[in-house]
């Protein structure tokens, strides 16, 4: 009878989170679309941080940071020199390679909205620059992501340049994915597969108590090629005996 109410009881919670998380889903400014980190990968320590339940999921596309600088003397000609670079870079991805302007939202730039805003060094008024990046798909494929790596550079390296306009190229890689929230069930699933089990591990006298499944999911990137998604919930076990409660 005690393993039927504490089914009932999970089952009854379940329900209730999943239609609060549809609810949150309906609303659409809420969504995030996309996620980029640069450089940094998740260290051990980090990793004690994270929950016992996560997913490992290779990230859309791998981004080369790039910035294009030009010092020549009129304001109109750094214009022309910066835009006539792009203009060739853009020529020169064919299907392998985009160019994103880093807006308030990444941009794909193409033939047509290309002339994008420059920025002015603080220092320097009479030098014009802009931030961009050259990605490239993973394709499912994150074994590939270092020599997609070293593929972006030699792009950026073989680019033609226009007058005065030098490109910096950044030390690190970005890796961004599409829609984390998409991976939210599949995290639920997981973590009420493992509840499950600790549960039937510690026996049926116990109670079982997951907390944080509202909050929106997070991520680490763990490789070059991946993120590590996860959602920092708490579970408690309660009335394994007189020993009282121990929490995971």
């Amino acid at each position: 009878m005690q393993q039927r109410f504490v089914m009932a009881r999970l089952v009854f919670a379940n329900a209730m989170i999943f239609s609060s998380l549809a609810a949150v889903a309906q609303e659409g400014g809420m969504a995030l679309e996309t996620i980029e980190v640069t450089g940094s990968r998740i260290s051990y320590r980090d990793l004690l941080d994270t929950p016992a339940v996560s997913l490992t999921r290779p990230g859309d596309y791998l981004l080369q940071p790039i910035t294009l600088i030009n010092d020549t003397r009129s304001e109109e000609g750094r214009k022309q020199e910066i835009y006539g670079t792009i203009e060739k870079m853009l020529a020169a991805t064919g299907k392998r390679f985009d160019l994103i302007y880093n807006d308030t939202y990444p941009m794909l730039l193409n033939t047509q909205n290309f002339r994008v805003p420059l920025a002015k060094e603080d220092k320097r008024p009479d030098v014009s620059k802009v931030s961009l990046s050259v990605r490239t798909s993973i394709g499912g494929e994150p074994a590939k992501a270092e020599a997609l790596a070293r593929e972006l550079r030699e792009f950026v390296e073989k680019a033609a340049h226009v007058g005065r306009t030098e490109i910096d190229v950044g030390h690190e890689t970005a890796l961004s994915l599409s829609r984390p929230e998409r991976f939210r069930y599949e995290l639920i699933k997981a973590i009420a597969e493992d509840t499950t089990k600790i549960r039937a591990q510690l026996g049926n006298g116990c109670r079982a108590t997951v907390e944080g499944l509202s909050s929106r999911i997070e991520w680490r990137r763990v490789s070059a090629s991946e993120f590590l998604m996860y959602i920092p919930y708490r579970m408690t076990i309660e009335k394994c005996g007189e020993d009282g409660a121990s929490s995971k």
